[in-house]
C-alpha cells in the first residue's frame, strides 16, 4: 500500500487539448459530499445510502458523495448527487469545510455541503447508475457508530453535529 500510494505520488499533473482548443490538466479529483438531516420529535437523522457491492467501498455506508462534474459548480454537484442518490431536491445547502490533504489516498479535494430538511422525505435513488446504490435510509445519527461506513463518512457525521465544522469556511 506504501509503495502504491508513493508511487500515486509522483505522477505529475499533465496537460491536454481538446478538439475545440479547450485546455485541460489532469491532476487531482475535485468531489462533494452533503450532509442531509432531519430532526422529528427531537430525534435528529441523516440520510445515508449503502453502496452498492461493486462499488469502492461496496457494501458500506455514506453520505451522498461523488466527482464533480465539467461546467458545474461544487455547490451544483453536491445537489445534483443529493438528486441522484437520494431522490430529493434540497433548499439552502450550506459549504461547512473542505478537504485537500495530499495524505488521503484517493487525495481528492472534497468540499462537503450541509442541510436541515423539515420531514423525512422519502428516499429513492432513481437517478443513481444501476449498482450505485443497494440501499438508503434516514439514519438515527445516535445510531452512527453501529455501522460500518466508507470515507471516514461516520466521524463526519459526529464532527459535524458536535460542532467541530462551525466557522472554519
Amino acid at each position: 500500500m506504501e509503495l502504491e500510494v508513493e508511487k500515486m505520488m509522483s505522477i505529475e499533473n499533465r496537460k491536454f487539448e481538446t478538439k475545440c482548443g479547450r485546455v485541460i490538466w489532469e491532476s487531482r479529483s475535485v468531489a462533494v459530499c452533503a450532509h442531509v438531516y432531519a430532526e422529528v420529535d427531537g430525534v435528529t437523522y441523516v440520510a445515508v445510502l449503502r453502496r452498492g457491492e461493486k462499488m469502492d467501498n461496496g457494501g458500506l455506508w455514506c453520505m451522498p458523495c461523488g466527482y464533480l462534474d465539467w461546467d458545474e459548480s461544487a455547490e451544483q454537484g453536491a445537489r445534483r448527487e443529493v438528486m441522484e442518490e437520494l431522490g430529493i431536491e434540497l433548499g439552502g445547502l450550506e459549504l461547512i469545510r473542505i478537504d485537500d490533504s495530499p495524505e488521503a489516498f484517493k487525495q481528492n479535494i472534497t468540499f462537503a455541503y450541509r442541510a436541515w430538511v423539515d420531514e423525512l422525505l422519502e428516499l429513492h435513488c432513481d437517478g443513481a447508475a444501476v449498482g450505485e446504490v443497494q440501499d438508503l435510509k434516514w439514519m438515527k445519527v445516535s445510531e452512527v457508530e453501529e455501522h460500518e461506513w466508507a470515507f471516514e463518512h461516520g466521524v463526519m457525521i459526529q464532527r459535524d453535529l458536535m460542532g467541530e465544522f462551525e466557522g472554519r469556511i
